[in-house]
């Protein structure tokens, strides 16, 4: 678990899920099965290159399902990098598919062409997307915790309250909260972060309370 003082959280990527690329990889391919057959390799290499690497960071098949590809800390990639994600997808075949199936072992659902790259595929929807701008304020503080590879807390509190992020494979929820209903016990932390964290951030609501009373 890790504390982060002053730190501006942002809204954690959603990865998208095997299904989710296999679809898009399907549709892609159906796309491909002609012109392919014409000219082998230079068009399904441009295919993918041109538009991941381009505004986009999705083909046709990964804006169907409402995914894009982005660097892992969720920049757009660039020509370069989808060019060598590409080729990397080689190494894939050359592994007999168990390059693609490691995305069922990582918590960024990464194949292996995306870990030689450095890229990720996430859901549209989290591309980008920043949580409410924190208060600029010297007494805030924010909480994290990895429960699982497909479950993650983020808890920030300042003088005006705090806020919950809940990340799930799913998706994600944000709920607000008083300073109130944490030091009333309304609002309870233990599950997510332990007795000993949830009592600390208890404890601090109480702190800011009295520095406004």
């Amino acid at each position: 678990m890790v504390i982060l003082d002053q730190v501006q959280t942002t809204q954690p990527m959603v990865y998208a899920s095997f299904g989710e690329r296999l679809v898009a990889r399907f549709i892609d391919a159906l796309i491909l099965f002609i012109p392919s057959m014409f000219v082998p390799f230079i068009i399904p290499m441009l295919y993918f290159t041109l538009q991941e690497g381009g505004s986009t960071g999705a083909t046709v098949g990964k804006r169907a399902m409402g995914i894009r590809v982005v660097s892992t800390d969720g920049n757009p990639i660039g020509f370069g990098t989808a060019t060598g994600r590409f080729l990397g997808n080689l190494l894939n075949l050359f592994t007999l598919l168990i390059g693609y199936l490691l995305m069922l072992f990582n918590a960024r659902n990464q194949c292996l062409h995306d870990m030689i790259t450095s890229t990720v595929v996430i859901k549209e929807s989290s591309y980008g997307a920043q949580a409410p701008a924190p208060i600029q304020r010297s007494d805030k503080r924010n909480w994290s915790n990895k429960l699982s590879d497909t479950e993650r807390h983020f808890v920030e509190i300042s003088p005006k309250g705090g806020r919950h992020w809940y990340q799930t494979d799913m998706g994600e929820t944000v709920t607000d909260f008083t300073l109130w209903q944490l030091t009333d016990g309304m609002v309870n932390f233990a599950p997510e972060f332990g007795p000993e964290k949830a009592q600390e951030m208890k404890q601090y609501a109480e702190q800011l309370l009295r520095n406004q009373a």
